[in-house]
């Protein structure tokens, strides 16, 4: 499954691993929201509930692509070793460069746009193997090539690492086995990266992670803390069916798009603070906490549990959920945590329980989640 950049075909690309619902109420809307030629549906989370189809025009993820050829120098010798998922716009954004550019991209992909079950050691052999000169990783990818202690191929110039803030701990022990580290920001909305580290920033022996480039086609800034971005790049609009007539809406502000991420723009370059509101990301994936949460009121109010989730911070995910039930992890609770895991995806899946004397609530019945975490670290 390539997208085909030559087509005004419009075409609609889904993880696999959805939920049969979740992917049957994408493709519904797909099918229902008009949409302009030669363009690319994408799902992402959002804040607001449920995921969301994200349209992008086929030119757009081409501007991006060659914009980041231009940030990265790349050329026809480069070779792209690929293990990002083609259903993501960072995937399919691989190949839209090496298109451009003229690289050869190393990598299977199964008919669904996935690539093999994520092995750090053969990844690594992968690059060497093909002489791989450029690749792009999400934080969890980076954790277990860490993990491993495994050096960076001879060969390797530049790893882009998305999708979540790279930990400065992690950016010193990745660039201390000579991987070529630059981290990036952008978003499904954006076509992929805006700002991505400078390759000069590889010859710095500075600890921290370096400060954000904006690339060539793109303009950022910030807007009340968030980050603003303005670029060839984004989006055309989202699938709505708001008051039961399906349409594209273009959330975009004088051609500006505000993202939930708050950052620091500077004449030094874009610092990425974290998000603002209930989105996470789990493995690189980003998960609204308030779709989870919705999905588990149901499933709890059925088994009869008061519960709620909260996502914490792990070295490997970037964070993992977790069940927390007031009173104690009964065989009730244990059945909820399977139930809702069944329809969850593998990176929404629950990773622990734990049980405290009762759920902080609002007046209103919505977790208070600060106060909640508050007695999960008691």
């Amino acid at each position: 499954m390539i997208v085909d950049f030559d087509s005004d075909a419009t075409e609609l690309l889904l993880n696999p691993r959805l939920a049969a619902d979740a992917r049957d109420a994408l493709v519904a809307l797909a099918r229902d929201v008009p949409t302009p030629p030669a363009h690319v549906w994408f799902a992402t989370s959002g804040s607001a509930g449920a995921p969301k189809l994200v349209a992008l025009a086929k030119r757009a993820l081409l501007a991006s692509a060659e914009a980041a050829n231009r940030h990265l120098e790349a050329n026809a010798r480069d070779v792209w070793v690929h293990a990002l998922p083609l259903v993501h716009v960072a995937g399919i954004g691989i190949l839209a460069r090496a298109r451009l550019s003229g690289a050869r991209v190393v990598g299977a992909h199964d008919a669904d746009g996935m690539p093999p079950r994520w092995d750090p050691a053969a990844f690594r052999d992968t690059i060497d193997r093909a002489g791989g000169t450029l690749t792009a990783i999400v934080p969890t990818q980076l954790h277990d090539l860490l993990a491993r202690k495994l050096p960076a191929p001879a060969s390797l110039r530049a790893v882009i690492v998305g999708g979540g803030a790279i930990a400065p701990e992690s950016y010193r022990a990745g660039r201390a086995l000579g991987w070529p580290l630059l981290p990036s920001y952008g978003a499904t909305e954006t076509g992929s990266q805006v700002a991505t580290a400078s390759l000069a920033s590889l010859a710095s022996s500075d600890d921290e992670p370096p400060a954000l480039t904006p690339l060539p086609h793109a303009t950022v800034r910030t807007d009340g803390g968030r980050i603003a971005v303005r670029a060839t790049s984004l989006l055309t609009g989202y699938a709505s069916t708001a008051n039961d007539a399906p349409r594209l809406i273009d959330p975009k502000v004088d051609g500006w798009w505000i993202s939930a991420d708050r950052g620091r723009a500077t004449d030094a370059g874009l610092r990425v603070d974290g998000r603002e509101d209930d989105v996470v990301k789990c493995r690189g994936e980003a998960v609204s906490l308030t779709d989870l949460e919705a999905r588990l009121t149901a499933l709890a109010a059925a088994h009869g549990v008061d519960a709620a989730l909260l996502a914490e911070p792990d070295a490997r995910d970037q964070h993992r959920i977790c069940l927390v039930v007031a009173g104690t992890i009964s065989d009730a609770a244990r059945q909820l945590r399977a139930h809702f895991d069944a329809d969850a995806a593998p990176w929404e899946r629950i990773a622990r329980i734990v049980a405290v004397d009762a759920i902080p609530r609002s007046p209103l019945g919505k977790v208070r989640r600060a106060a909640l975490r508050e007695r999960v670290n008691a």
